[in-house]
């Protein structure tokens, strides 16, 4: 409604009322209506700068708020938005023209992805030129005339043809040449023998991947060796090696300040010593080639544990990240040995598969000779007896720029093998001697009911009363340990790859397994006929003072005579147990008159037990324990019967220098 006057007496009237439509006034008022724009801002759907538009006529606001073409208004200001907006920011959808007109657009936002690496690797941020300098680039190049997506596309529809390279922006465009670093500092590429994997790099300070990413394909993880990489990339070495002076013990430190010169200095000396100097496997680690170089100079003995490691940033250690067939993470840490542990399954498995999947139709190179010989069924369940022809020793075909080898084995199942593709050898040689065994065992007739029914009635006690069971459990024990020593006698490492080795193996197994196992029981009965009269010794001692070795007794009997103890420990091994059950009754004979000399020698002996222990040994002997924890384990039991029944002697010369000295080459 419009009124014409307005009086106001006791009311308010309004004269000369009629209606009237606000989209008439506009066009009636002309020049008496006053237009204010407001918002000026780039619209990514319309492909062009907008603004708000307000009409008012004498005051009334008969247009609230109507969007319009910012161009119309200003020009070079909606130009401006165009190319800052669309070009610099990306705030424009290029799927709407012609590829060939957006092609530059995507070949210079992929050269600022490509640039951002580099930021990321050399840890800096003033190489990349701002948007400022992409602005500028732009805003010499398009003429004044275009302001919007479509005046664009038309204008470079036709420039393209005479200057096809006019907009595609070059690496100078974007960074000065001089600020760059040597791309060998921060290579892309890791190389260790003849595996190579790709590097990626994080800037950014806190974050658990900060620094330098080992990218490994799963089905390399467990072949990757853990060495090289404490050295890092030559572009943060010298960092590195400043940290790790930094990290030194005052009394060392000082003789290598300030660090950074030192740093210098050193990074010299070794330049020739890295990984890339040597196929990813350097002769010595980092900290090793640095304790050399610094021990004339503090005149006292410099080794690798001095360096403390929580001192040294964390971005300066490598990272390791772990990825499937897909790229996707599995896993990632710094210390590789860990993440080996963590994905040992699924690395495996992924060996398993790169192994047994069909080559690629038309793969190129010398390899595809090894991928249809992987490409083969390698892996089977349930079998009971050699039907799996010849086991190589290794299969290898080419993954992601690697090679990816698998050791096929023969794996214990029980009642059953299988042959499984491992993706370490030392892995695939250990379930290949149990799997080989359990074969045998399937392949001769048990004499186990035969032999139990010939023990004589103390026999059939002593083993009734044992950890296992059941009697019929202890004695197939006894024959797998039976078997497993005539196997090793025909075939030192246990490891069969062939059909006629395996009869052969059998064959002698079969032969001499009655009189062997009847000869073992019968051990066995001995051994825990000789363990009751251990505990009955450890009963009839009834002074709180000798609680200590009485418990220590009892931990090292049920330390040898646990579930399993007779495959555990081996029939040759067994041969042993009588002698040290000896020397627990000689213990327990001078417990009470000597407690004090007891005590000494426990404590010598605990000395050498906790070497044991932090050496990651424990009793009993876990199934997968490394060859030196074993040979100690059992030397731990020769220096028991050394230090408490002298008279007893040991099987071997034994001294807590050896038991270092064997710990220290584990």
């Amino acid at each position: 409604m419009i009124a014409a006057e307005i009086v106001e007496t006791s009311r308010t009237f309004a004269r000369t009322v009629a209606a009237i439509d606000p989209a008439w006034a506009e066009p009636l008022a002309g020049d008496l209506a006053k237009r204010q724009v407001t918002e000026p801002h780039w619209s990514k759907d319309a492909g062009a700068a907008v603004a708000f538009e307000k009409v008012t006529l004498f005051g009334l606001e008969i247009i609230p708020r109507r969007r319009v073409q910012f161009a119309r208004i200003d020009r070079p200001a909606s130009r401006e938005l165009f190319v800052r907006h669309a070009l610099v920011e990306g705030e424009w959808d290029p799927t709407r023209i012609d590829k060939r007109v957006s092609a530059f657009w995507r070949s210079n936002a992929e050269l600022r992805r490509r640039l951002e690496k580099l930021e990321e690797r050399e840890r800096r941020r003033d190489i990349l030129a701002g948007d400022e300098a992409v602005f500028r680039f732009y805003d010499e190049r398009i003429p004044a005339d275009v302001f919007d997506v479509r005046s664009f596309e038309s204008w470079w529809r036709e420039a393209m043809a005479t200057t096809p390279k006019l907009l595609v922006m070059r690496e100078s465009d974007l960074i000065d040449d001089e600020e760059r670093a040597d791309q060998r500092e921060f290579p892309t590429r890791w190389t260790q023998g003849d595996q190579v994997l790709g590097l990626a790099y994080r800037f950014e300070p806190g974050a658990d991947d900060d620094g330098v990413s080992v990218v490994v394909p799963l089905p390399l993880l467990a072949q990757l060796e853990d060495r090289g990489f404490d050295w890092q990339v030559p572009g943060l070495r010298a960092e590195l090696v400043t940290g790790l002076l930094r990290a030194l013990p005052k009394a060392i430190r000082r003789h290598v300040v300030p660090a950074a010169d030192w740093a210098e200095k050193f990074g010299a000396e070794l330049a020739e010593e890295g990984p890339e100097s040597h196929g990813g496997l350097p002769p010595r680690t980092l900290k090793d080639a640095l304790a050399r170089l610094i021990q004339p100079l503090a005149n006292q003995l410099v080794s690798a544990v001095d360096f403390e490691d929580e001192r040294v940033p964390a971005h300066l250690r490598m990272n390791f990240r772990a990825v499937d067939e897909r790229g996707r993470v599995v896993g990632s840490g710094r210390d590789l040995r860990a993440l080996q542990a963590q994905l040992s399954d699924r690395a495996r498995s992924s060996v398993a598969r790169s192994i047994t999947a069909p080559p690629r139709s038309g793969a190129p190179g010398p390899n595809r000779g090894a991928e249809r010989v992987a490409a083969a069924p390698v892996e089977q369940t349930g079998l009971t007896g050699w039907t799996f022809g010849e086991l190589p020793e290794v299969l290898d075909t080419r993954v992601a720029g690697g090679v990816v080898r698998g050791y096929p084995a023969i794996v214990d199942q029980g009642k059953s093998v299988a042959v499984r593709v491992e993706s370490t050898p030392e892995a695939a040689a250990a379930a290949t001697r149990d799997g080989v065994l359990r074969l045998v065992l399937l392949g001769v007739p048990s004499p186990s009911s035969y032999v139990q029914e010939h023990l004589t009635s103390q026999e059939k006690l002593a083993l009734a009363a044992s950890s296992y069971p059941s009697a019929a459990a202890l004695i197939e024990d006894c024959r797998a340990a039976v078997s497993r020593r005539v196997v090793q006698s025909i075939v030192p490492d246990g490891i069969v790859r062939s059909e006629a080795e395996f009869v052969r193996v059998r064959d002698a197994v079969s032969a001499v397994l009655v009189d062997e196992l009847f000869a073992c029981v019968s051990l066995v009965a001995r051994i825990l006929t000789k363990s009751r009269d251990v505990e009955r010794g450890i009963k009839s001692q009834n002074s709180l003072a000798l609680l200590g070795p009485l418990n220590d007794i009892r931990t090292q009997l049920s330390g040898l005579l646990h579930p399993g103890f007779v495959s555990a420990a081996g029939a040759d091994r067994l041969a042993h147990f009588p002698r040290y059950l000896e020397g627990m009754l000689d213990r327990l004979k001078t417990l009470a008159s000597e407690p004090g000399k007891d005590r000494a020698r426990m404590t010598e002996y605990e000395r050498m037990a906790k070497a044991f222990e932090d050496a990651g040994g424990t009793i009993p002997l876990a199934r997968d324990a490394a060859p030196a924890l074993v040979e100690v384990r059992w030397l731990l039991e020769e220096y028991r019967v050394s230090v408490f029944a002298q008279r007893l002697g040991t099987a071997q010369p034994v001294s807590p220098q050896r038991i270092m000295k064997a710990l220290s080459g584990r």
